[in-house]
């Protein structure tokens, strides 16, 4: 992924060797406008009994990848975007 500098061309790899994407407001979240690219991999599902001996469909881990750019005085940005969080966070499944 070193050579990779796009975070759609990086969501497409990742996609490519198997994994489903969170295409919830499109695969790629964000924008350098707004200094922040992220995309996300949907979450599996698990059966799990919490001990009542009825099984629960729960999700399982996701990854996430982000491209953060640099504002005009080249510091890179570390925040977070309100709207493009919730829709990583849709990563796992209804």
């Amino acid at each position: 992924m070193k050579k990779i500098d796009e975070i759609g061309d990086v969501m497409n790899a990742v996609r490519i060797s198997g994994f489903k994407l969170n295409a919830i407001g499109g695969i790629v979240k964000g924008s350098p406008e707004l200094m922040l690219e992220q995309g996300s991999t949907m979450a599996n599902k698990v059966e799990f009994d919490f001990g009542s001996g009825e099984l629960h469909s729960i999700p399982t881990c996701f990854y996430e990848f982000a491209k953060r750019c640099k504002n005009k005085n080249q510091e890179l940005f570390t925040g977070f975007i309100k709207e493009s969080a919730n829709l990583i966070f849709g990563s796992t499944g209804p």
